[in-house]
């Protein structure tokens, strides 16, 4: 079993569900608050270990109450030896009205400190994959490790500068409003596979700036959307460590992220059985 690496933000996620989400000046009851846990790092790796993968976490956290929050669903299923004592946890808000659209508010606040990763212990992994954390930080491991995926959120796009540093990661992945600033770099025609989340709207696959392939979305009846991309990117991950081609990865991929929006929050368990049922039954 190959082992993966995933290095990225931690968060304790505050969903709240209302109706609608209201004007400027505005009230409203909530329907539902829920407390999980979040974040692009923690996210993937439970996917991960649910698809039965041998998975290490690597990020900042603080020793507090939304630390326990945001890993205690991780306990027993993905190594938390490379989690790194920070002065907070980060914290997400999600507002999600009926249709499942989300809108996201992260503190993220002394939630990095100076402290480095251990280097050795994520070069041991096979494959290594970079979800969010900021730009120094990141470029600060692409001179020491290969990454071998990288999904870099909304926050870290916008603080680039270029897209120089990362060029030589083999699969970026984005959803669609992400891809929007990427393209504006003149170095995204350079990324060898670019993939490009759209919800409804299916996956695009670019090579080298031209889009080689267009793939449809699976249709279901969104509740959530909070961790849909992060879920797609571990089916993707695994589905490619497993030996598939990436057309067949992405369709994976897609199917798993599909089915994680149906529930409330992140942290769906989800086993490859289901996605592989729901592929065959779709198809049908």
């Amino acid at each position: 079993m190959a082992k993966i690496a995933v290095i990225g933000d931690i968060n304790a996620d505050y969903i709240i569900m209302v109706d609608h989400i209201p004007d400027y000046d505005g009230d409203i009851e909530i329907d539902d608050l829920k407390i999980t846990g979040g974040g692009f790092g923690p996210n993937t790796a439970y996917a991960l270990a649910c698809f039965g993968d041998d998975v290490s976490l690597f990020g900042y956290a603080g020793d507090d109450i939304n630390k326990e929050v945001a890993l205690g669903d991780l306990k027993g299923y993905v190594n938390l030896d490379g989690i790194v004592r920070c002065a907070k946890t980060g914290v997400c808000f999600s507002i999600v009205d009926k249709t499942g659209v989300r809108r996201l508010m992260t503190y993220k606040k002394d939630t990095i400190c100076d402290i480095s990763f251990d280097i050795e212990a994520i070069k041991r992994a096979s494959w290594v994959h970079l979800a969010g954390l900021n730009f120094e930080k990141a470029s600060e491991l692409l001179k020491k490790v290969r990454i071998s995926s990288w999904d870099p959120g909304m926050p870290f796009l916008y603080s680039l500068g270029d897209l120089k540093a990362f060029r030589g990661i083999q699969y970026v992945l984005l959803n669609e409003r992400e891809f929007e600033i990427f393209r504006k770099f003149p170095e995204w025609i350079s990324f060898e596979n670019l993939i490009v989340k759209m919800g409804e709207n299916g996956v695009r696959h670019f090579k080298r700036g031209s889009l080689l392939k267009s793939f449809p979305a699976f249709r279901v009846k969104a509740v959530d959307s909070t961790g849909a991309g992060d879920v797609f990117n571990a089916a993707f991950i695994h589905s490619i460590l497993e030996g598939s081609d990436i057309f067949k990865s992405i369709e994976f991929a897609s199917a798993a992220g599909a089915l994680s929006v149906t529930k409330v929050g992140a942290r769906n368990v989800l086993k490859k059985e289901e996605v592989e049922k729901f592929i065959k039954e779709v198809r049908r």
